[in-house]
């Protein structure tokens, strides 16, 4: 029996190994790269929202210390901009704790979604199986 091994493989034009293994990498969706809301963003912000999700390891709460944003690139001179952006956007939640001389918590949120519904679901919309679904759910929960 073959033993797994460890670490995930990425396509090589993916990676900068020569190997392509990565400790870490991020997994985006179609529809948050399609959707008008993301593309209104400007590029910098995207690009810290990549970085964020990198950051936060898969966990929805996390830090992102000025440090961190360098060693992606991001400027610190435009580092609030991009976060006013995506909190603006409802990408993000911003929990500021600077008169505690802490580092501000960030959160993910999905109030992006709300204004700008995916095509996914708005077809779920019309279809009647997803109506009953979703009348059931609201009756449960």
């Amino acid at each position: 029996m073959s033993r797994r091994k460890s670490g995930g493989t990425m396509l090589p034009w993916m990676s900068a190994k020569a190997d392509g293994r990565e400790k870490r990498f991020l997994q985006v969706g179609n529809s948050l790269l399609l959707s008008k809301k993301f593309q209104s963003l400007g590029t910098g912000a995207r690009l810290l929202y990549l970085c964020m999700a990198m950051e936060s390891g898969g966990r929805r709460t996390f830090l992102l210390p000025r440090t961190a944003a360098k060693k992606y690139g991001v400027p610190s001179t435009s580092l609030r901009r991009y976060i006013k952006q995506l909190a603006d956007g409802g990408f993000i939640k911003v929990t500021s704790n600077k008169n505690l001389r802490k580092p501000n918590v960030y959160e993910f949120s999905s109030a992006w979604r709300t204004d700008d519904p995916s095509p996914l679901a708005i077809s779920r919309r019309s279809d009647p199986v997803w109506t009953k679904i979703e009348q059931s759910e609201s009756l449960t929960g």
